[in-house]
């Protein structure tokens, strides 16, 4: 049961929620927009439920009401490392999360997963009782990537770039760190009403989703809300002199990256 160095092949993709025992018992809450990117090793995950599109508009931070701040601790997003254990019972699948949305959890992120068809699979939560299903993309295959930022000295800086076939990820971690000694298992929203000077802080922490295709980068959706409907141009090389490192453009500027996966099958 040792873990394997990542995920099997077949895990690879961007998949979409596509049901939820949930939906059904209360059809008016609403399904989550949810993506879940996942490459060879690397993952990213974004969920924005009904209620964090309540009042939403395409603002900055600083220029939100505090019911539509309030609105965006719903919001659900994670980047990091995932591992597969393969058990006698079946395929338990755990994301390390190097980059979360929300503050600490009480239990790691991990659900047994079955597959219904190539493209189709069940995961099981192991700390929550949730049954999910979900969808792979059809053109979210053929080529995989993961970029890590670099800061003025060559560290890594946090950013992430995660790439599926025609669809890319953005990762940028908030500036502001969650309070040293805070309890595990509190939600965003729970936070923010103890420490509501640091709301505009703690909300300042990207995931985007969206399209590349013909060179640009369209996003969908968004942890900040005024990146939703952006287009940007989008390049992607490795250096020919140092296949570890690539140029990156995604913003409107080139900068080199660290390159954590690189795969075209």
């Amino acid at each position: 049961m040792t873990p394997s160095a990542g995920v099997p092949p077949d895990y690879r993709g961007v998949w979409t929620r596509a049901g939820h025992a949930a939906d059904a018992a209360d059809p008016a809450q609403g399904a989550p927009w949810a993506r879940w990117l996942q490459t060879s090793r690397w993952h990213a995950h974004l969920r924005v439920p009904p209620d964090a599109l309540q009042q939403r508009e395409a603002r900055a931070l600083d220029g939100l009401s505090p019911a539509q701040l309030a609105a965006l601790t719903h919001q659900q997003a994670h980047v990091g490392c995932a591992q597969v254990q393969a058990h006698p019972e079946g395929e338990l699948c755990t994301w390390l999360r190097q980059a979360d949305y929300q503050p600490p959890a009480l239990a790691p992120d991990a659900a047994w997963v079955v597959f219904l068809a190539p493209d189709r699979l069940m995961r099981i939560g192991v700390h929550a009782e949730e049954t999910e299903l979900w969808q792979r993309l059809p053109d979210s295959v053929g080529r995989f990537r993961c970029l890590a930022g670099l800061d003025a000295q060559g560290q890594d800086d946090g950013r992430r770039v995660l790439v599926a076939g025609a669809y890319a990820m953005r990762a940028r971690l908030r500036v502001t760190a969650w309070p040293r000694g805070m309890r595990p298992g509190l939600t965003l929203a729970e936070a923010m009403m103890h420490r509501p000077d640091q709301a505009l802080h703690w909300l300042d922490q990207e995931l985007s989703f969206g399209r590349c295709e013909q060179g640009r980068w369209t996003v969908e959706r968004s942890t900040l809300p005024a990146r939703e409907g952006q287009t940007h141009h989008c390049q992607m090389l490795q250096d020919a002199d140092d296949p570890a490192l690539a140029w990156v453009e995604l913003d409107g500027r080139a900068e080199r990256w660290r390159v954590l996966e690189w795969s075209d099958t």
